[in-house]
């Protein structure tokens, strides 16, 4: 917490934007992944001056029983990008100085994977070379995408481009919801209502999300971690003006919701869920179609869906950015293991396992 001020100010102008660079967000993630994980802050001062920040967690991993040590960005599922906290001028200096402490460090670690890098990350370009050029072994590898829609231009002309197939699928889910009874879609926009607006809101995303599907997955937010991030989040990004939360009722029972935030002209889709118990009437496509029209024309430039390949994003849109996975094997003799298996044991099994795969033969009577 007594980063939070000077951190602040070098993410204004970090390149991934404020929102996920931000101390608040970074501290809400903290509150869920403290549970498994411990906090490895790497912190450059310029004299007294914090000048960049390289925001790890340690956790304690296994694969095939062997235990080890790994360094991991303190990110969550929500994330969408993540990178080293600096701005652009200090890049050398900070990733010079961070490679020579994680190599003073090599014993407290055999691996360390960076997840959601975006385009021209500094993790993945001038610390991957600063590591490298230590000796240690590095493997950069695209991980999925973000999808995103350009908010530019009108509803209409976006949605003219749409196939026929979305369009009919958004009117037979419009027509269900409108014969399920009265609908009322709410908006918490950013920088309206107060707390206890936010917090009626917040106790309506929890309860829909613990009827969800993803209630099988262990992340829904009536969960203790996932919650905790939530609260934490949406205190910070209601007093930033970055909160955004959507929610469909039917007869006054809330049965959808998007949680997202918006700064900087990007708005960001954390988390949509809806209660599984109606499905069939599809609330959730019902909202999202209905959220995203709202969403132009309000000076806004992009609408980033979520990493995740997945058709129902495809539908949508055909641009996303690309998202990369950086990892770095430790000079231990795990670490050593660990590059041996991902590097060259698993890609030359699949390469045999393809080779020798039966191909499905076009007609073939069974």
């Amino acid at each position: 917490m007594a980063l939070r001020a000077a951190w602040n100010d070098i993410a204004a102008s970090c390149h991934i934007g404020r929102v996920f660079s931000s101390h608040g967000w970074f501290d809400a993630a903290w509150q869920w992944r403290q549970q498994t994980s411990r906090l490895y802050l790497l912190c450059l001062f310029d004299g007294q001056a914090l000048i960049a920040v390289l925001p790890l967690v340690r956790e304690d991993a296994s694969r095939n029983g062997v235990g080890y040590h790994e360094l991991s960005f303190l990110t969550v599922p929500d994330t969408q990008v993540c990178d080293i906290i600096v701005a652009g001028r200090n890049k050398d200096i900070a990733c010079a100085a961070f490679a020579a402490e994680l190599e003073r460090r090599r014993s407290e670690w055999d691996l360390i994977r960076l997840q959601f890098l975006p385009p021209d990350a500094v993790a993945a370009s001038t610390l991957r070379k600063a590591l490298t050029a230590m000796g240690f072994t590095t493997r950069l590898r695209p991980a999925t995408e973000n999808p995103f829609i350009s908010l530019l231009s009108s509803w209409d002309a976006y949605y003219a481009t749409r196939s026929r197939s979305l369009k009919k699928a958004n009117n037979l889910a419009a027509g269900r919801v409108r014969k399920a009874g009265v609908i009322h879609a709410e908006w918490l926009a950013p920088g309206d209502g107060s707390a206890s607006d936010r917090e009626r809101f917040l106790d309506r995303v929890i309860a829909i999300s613990a009827v969800s599907w993803k209630t099988t997955t262990g992340n829904s937010l009536d969960n203790a971690g996932p919650q905790a991030f939530i609260r934490r989040l949406s205190h910070v990004a209601h007093e930033c003006g970055w909160l955004s939360i959507w929610t469909l009722s039917v007869n006054d029972r809330p049965l959808a919701m998007e949680y997202q935030l918006i700064a900087d002209g990007r708005v960001h889709a954390l988390r949509s869920d809806f209660d599984a118990e109606f499905e069939p009437m599809s609330p959730g496509s019902h909202l999202n179609r209905y959220l995203l029209e709202q969403l132009f024309g309000r000076g806004l430039e992009r609408y980033y869906m979520g990493p995740g390949d997945n058709n129902y994003k495809r539908r949508w849109t055909e641009e996303a950015e690309t998202i990369e996975t950086l990892s770095v094997y430790g000079a231990s003799i795990k670490g050593r293991a660990l590059a041996l298996l991902e590097i060259a044991i698993r890609p030359l099994a699949r390469k045999i396992r393809d080779r020798f795969r039966p191909t499905t033969t076009q007609g073939a009577q069974s």
